[in-house]
């Protein structure tokens, strides 16, 4: 009998205990149903389902530019080492979607599930930029915003044995890898109505820069008649008085 009693307590405990969960669980769901994380859900889904992030966007131009943080300088290599913040925006209309339909406003995408331009730096010392994971910025108009960190180097012809304060002049040319200018466009990235290389968060002790200049550059092959562009950086460096080199004769 006390066993019995005992099995009907606790039958009647878990029956009131999973009566009050029950409640708890449809207000969480419908809580959840109304949050932001449902509605970007739901916006991913029509985004992704059919999205091929290996086919390549119709009639996009991509726009690059260049944000400087510290630079250093391999005068036995003739190498440049620049740590920068790319800055990269081109329009992918399968990302385009209703504001008002879905009420977002932006959607922060890990850069790998989205097509990416192959753009190259191409006097680097290697093939492909040192870049950080990122997430991508995808608006409602199809905006694709892209700013990864990156450590790149690249060649330049040094003159640092000319003395101690002899300006380094050295280019940072990019452009597509594979893509010919009718199919892909290139264009210099605008910030603040300027497109030279954004040196606002630059920070070297050791040099003050001295010219900052941007170009786009078109060119034609004898193999093609499709024209190729590329975007080119030339920047000038010269060491500050204060840290220059000091010879002490005994």
């Amino acid at each position: 009998m006390k066993f019995l009693a005992c099995a009907v307590i606790l039958a009647v405990l878990v029956a009131v205990s999973e009566g009050n969960e029950t409640p708890k669980l449809s207000a969480k769901s419908k809580s959840l149903e109304n949050s932001g994380t449902a509605k970007r859900d739901k916006l991913f889904s029509k985004l992704f389902d059919t999205y091929n992030k290996d086919n390549y966007p119709e009639n996009s131009t991509v726009n690059v530019g260049v944000s400087l943080l510290d630079v250093g300088f391999d005068s036995d290599k003739d190498v440049m080492n620049s740590h920068v913040w790319m800055r990269m925006t081109w329009t992918d209309d399968r990302f385009s979607w209703d504001e008002s339909e879905f009420g977002v406003n932006v959607l922060r995408v890990p850069a790998e599930k989205v097509w990416q331009p192959d753009i190259a730096l191409y006097n680097g010392v290697h093939n492909k930029m040192d870049c950080y994971d990122t997430n991508v910025l995808v608006y409602p108009s199809g905006l694709v915003l892209w700013v990864p960190p990156c450590h790149i180097q690249s060649y330049c012809n040094l003159t640092l044995n000319h003395g101690p304060y002899e300006e380094q002049v050295c280019t940072l040319k990019f452009g597509s890898w594979t893509f010919d200018g009718y199919t892909m466009g290139l264009e210099l990235y605008k910030d603040k109505n300027s497109t030279l290389v954004d040196v606002s968060y630059f920070n070297n002790r050791q040099y003050s820069i001295t010219q900052n200049a941007a170009i786009k550059e078109e060119k034609k092959y004898d193999c093609c008649v499709e024209p190729y562009y590329d975007v080119l950086f030339t920047l000038g460096f010269q060491r500050k008085p204060e840290v220059a080199p000091t010879c002490v004769k005994n």
